[in-house]
């Protein structure tokens, strides 16, 4: 056993199947089960708000259509001075002294009564019937259609809830004790009572009574849910139901704890969660209040029906999860036995190329082929890395090379004695031009003599440059102008020694001719720019052609400038190749004609940030 658990653990094919096994189950496990909870949470959330919109405007739809109803039944106390009026009717018991008292006249007023509620009747097309009762001689008139109206003497029981307005639940239409035969009598509908009193006092004077379809509820709220997997009611403060789904007996009380658990909320909207054996899912409610009704409408939404897109969404992810899986499966095996042989092979092929003969065969004795494969690809990077730094210190002494060749052109050390002795002489007969002249020759071999410095200040190079300048001025006499404008930030700022000679060397070789008219001109400027050493050499020489200019950019622009020639020594190339090994491979240089005439060469020297602070603090 514990043979095959070291098995397991030094084989890398067998931790290679374990990993991938695991890195596999692992995330697609967690994030199916973060997906699906996310889902669930957003689903809850997202139903909340729109069930909350939904019964917010299934409210003001009902208390409007409700409040409709309300003013309607009103209409008894308009004109209720106009002898013609319902309310003047029922205020003098259908007899006024005014008009003559005799049948036809009470006929007159009980067809005003008739008309009377018709307009009623007529003024909301849901209003299925309306009945009057009138106290004073317990008669009621019901009207069932435009032109049918029933009447008859039944007496009512008066209590004190018949004393204010107020909705029936919805029930089954009724006669109101009349013996008449209802056309629908399976309709259902829903009524509201309002007393007339006698202004200003409380003297009940009738009892209108409005039936009102109850499918005007059924089509104001048909929107609100799904029939086939949710249930909605519409429930009085009592637990009435006004309308429900799964529908309700006739005066049976909706028996649901939730309801009770609503009842009690101080809040008039909201949800909860809820699980018993009758329902689990979640309760969406809101109260409906005004002076004739207090209502509550609520939404039940089950679980099954709320996460149907959350267990369909799950569900795929499972499908899809176990294809991955099968598939991972089928890799990881793929992997662990096809893709460590060529492993294998290759840690052979690593001997072999680290010794240099490829035609042993390599005995492989360690248990962790990873192990062996990072050890032999670490020795050999390092050999290449060992490699690329020899070339690199080579290529270094190559160009210092050339550097200290060209200093050593001459023999520095016999022409420095030389020159002291002739500045000697010069200062003995008082000649001193001829010492100022052999000062900078002197300065000039003092700076190629020390052959050790290849890194100087930039303030050095330009003293140098100063100095030749000097004894070429002395060359041209007055037809050569020097203009040398060195920003003091770039003053310490290192730079390659012999940078700058060559291209000033160029122009006396090249571009160099005496006018008669105007002196020639040499202006050498420095300037920082953002994060670069800008150094321009500009002469008013004979300058170069279009063609002869775009051909030495072009040479320049090459991405190995190291292999662009050696006709021309330490010139151009040389420069810029010091350039880019000691600063960075952006490092250009590029001539250009310079204006009005000649030519303008520009050294371009990425800087670090850092340097260029420490030069700013220095200066």
């Amino acid at each position: 056993m514990m043979r095959k658990l070291t098995l397991v653990r030094n084989t890398i094919r067998n931790k290679l199947m374990l990993l991938l096994l695991i890195a596999m189950i692992l995330p697609v496990a967690t994030s199916m089960i973060i997906s699906y909870s996310s889902t669930k949470k957003s689903i809850s959330e997202e139903a909340y708000e729109n069930n909350t919109l939904l019964l917010s405007l299934a409210q003001t739809n009902l208390m409007n259509y409700i409040q409709n109803i309300n003013q309607k039944s009103l209409a008894v106390y308009n004109s209720i001075n106009v002898p013609r009026s319902l309310y003047y009717i029922l205020e003098h018991s259908m007899e006024d002294e005014v008009i003559p008292n005799s049948i036809s006249d009470v006929i007159n007023n009980r067809n005003l009564l008739k008309d009377h509620l018709l307009s009623i009747y007529q003024s909301v097309s849901e209003f299925q019937q309306v009945r009057l009762y009138v106290v004073s001689r317990q008669t009621n008139y019901v009207l069932i259609s435009d032109d049918n109206i029933k009447q008859g003497t039944s007496a009512m029981d008066i209590t004190e809830a018949s004393k204010r307005a107020y909705i029936e639940p919805s029930h089954p239409i009724h006669s109101y004790g009349l013996s008449f035969k209802q056309s629908h009598p399976d309709e259902q509908v829903f009524t509201l009572h309002r007393p007339i009193f006698r202004a200003p006092s409380e003297q009940l004077l009738a009892i209108l009574s409005i039936d009102v379809k109850l499918n005007v509820l059924t089509e104001l709220t048909r929107q609100l849910y799904d029939p086939g997997g949710e249930n909605f009611y519409i429930v009085d403060s009592n637990g009435q139901p006004i309308i429900s789904s799964p529908e309700q007996k006739e005066g049976q009380i909706v028996p649901a704890k939730w309801l009770e658990k609503i009842r009690q909320n101080d809040v008039n909207s909201g949800y909860m969660s809820w699980e018993d054996d009758s329902f689990k899912g979640m309760v969406f409610y809101n109260r409906v209040t005004s002076p004739i009704m207090d209502w509550y409408l609520i939404k039940l939404t089950p679980y099954k029906k709320l996460y149907t897109t959350a267990d369909r969404i799950a569900q795929i992810n499972t499908w899809v999860g176990v294809l991955f899986l099968a598939v991972a499966a089928i890799a990881t095996l793929y992997i662990s036995y096809r893709f460590t042989k060529p492993l294998l092979s290759l840690i052979g092929y690593v001997n072999q190329i680290e010794r240099g003969n490829l035609d042993v065969d390599i005995e492989i004795g360690s248990h962790d082929e990873i192990g062996l494969l990072s050890r032999r690809f670490k020795s050999m990077m390092q050999t290449i890395n060992n490699l690329i730094l020899k070339e690199y210190r080579l290529e270094i002494a190559n160009k210092t090379n050339q550097l200290k060749a060209l200093q050593a052109q001459i023999n520095p050390h016999f022409i420095n004695n030389a020159l002291q002795s002739i500045g000697t002489v010069a200062l003995q007969h008082k000649d001193q031009q001829v010492y100022s002249l052999i000062t900078s020759l002197g300065k000039m071999m003092r700076y190629n003599m020390n052959t050790g410095e290849t890194i100087v200040e930039l303030a050095k190079e330009i003293s140098y440059i100063q100095a030749y300048l000097d004894l070429q001025k002395q060359r041209f006499d007055t037809s050569l102008e020097l203009v040398i404008d060195i920003d003091p930030h770039t003053r310490t700022i290192l730079v390659p020694k012999m940078i700058l000679q060559p291209i000033v060397e160029n122009f006396f070789a090249h571009g160099f001719v005496p006018l008669h008219d105007r002196p020639a001109q040499l202006c050498i400027t420095t300037m920082l720019k953002e994060s670069y050493l800008i150094i321009s050499i500009q002469d008013n020489g004979e300058g170069m052609t279009e063609e002869h200019l775009v051909s030495i950019n072009q040479r320049l622009q090459k991405e190995d400038v190291t292999q662009l020639g050696q006709d021309n020594g330490i010139g151009l190339r040389n420069v810029l190749a010091r350039l880019q090994l000691q600063f960075h491979e952006s490092a250009s240089i590029t001539l250009a004609p310079a204006d009005p005439k000649g030519l303008l060469v520009q050294l371009l020297i990425p800087l670090e940030k850092e340097q260029i602070m420490n030069e700013s603090v220095a200066n």
